[in-house]
């Protein structure tokens, strides 16, 4: 009987380490369950951060060339559509139509420039701001609508080139997302036609 006793006086000191062994288990997979919570949570934070700013970025971009087209248009004496002409009555229109370079300078006044060789227009953060008389802003001439959710409608300048029988314009426009920081700058050429 004696026996009987100590044996299970002995199983259940046993029982009472393996109680307290299991509680230490059990918190150590809780403490590594939560740490691998926490590194899944910062992932996808990262991830939906990534994929704002591109959606950001394409946004700007997408600005940028919407401005593209307002400056062709500009150029070619069009209203937003393309197809109707501009004519300088209406204050969406350019006062004196562009041609062969007229009104084209080194102080790129209403977004008119000669190319500069020390430093490219395009690279003058003054251009740019929102206070700029150097650049034009979308729909400015062309009486385009402006653009919904970006921060800042986008802008543009044209530089003039002659080629032979003719007139070439280097456009830059810079589209900017809905937040400021985010900006998208693209350059195209408008071949007009010759005299």
């Amino acid at each position: 009987m004696k026996n009987h006793k100590l044996i299970r006086r002995r199983l259940g000191n046993c029982r009472l380490q393996q109680s307290g062994i299991s509680l230490v288990i059990v918190m150590i997979f809780l403490v590594i369950l939560s740490g691998l919570a926490i590194i899944v949570m910062q992932g996808s934070t990262f991830s939906s951060r990534i994929a704002a700013n591109e959606a950001d970025r394409t946004l700007a971009f997408q600005a940028a060339e919407a401005a593209l087209r307002d400056a062709e248009n500009d150029i070619n004496g069009n209203k937003f559509d393309g197809a109707t002409p501009c004519s300088t009555t209406p204050a969406t229109c350019r006062a004196e139509m562009i041609s062969w370079g007229d009104g084209f300078d080194t102080t790129c006044d209403l977004g008119r420039c000669i190319p500069n060789a020390t430093l490219p227009n395009w690279e003058d953060s003054t251009m740019w701001v929102t206070t700029s008389v150097k650049s034009v802003v979308y729909g400015t001439y062309t009486g385009a609508t402006a653009l919904p959710v970006v921060n800042r409608q986008p802008r543009y300048i044209l530089e003039y080139f002659k080629q032979g029988d003719y007139a070439v314009y280097r456009v830059t426009a810079v589209g900017f997302g809905a937040n400021d920081s985010t900006r998208a700058m693209l350059q195209s050429a408008v071949k007009a036609k010759p005299l």
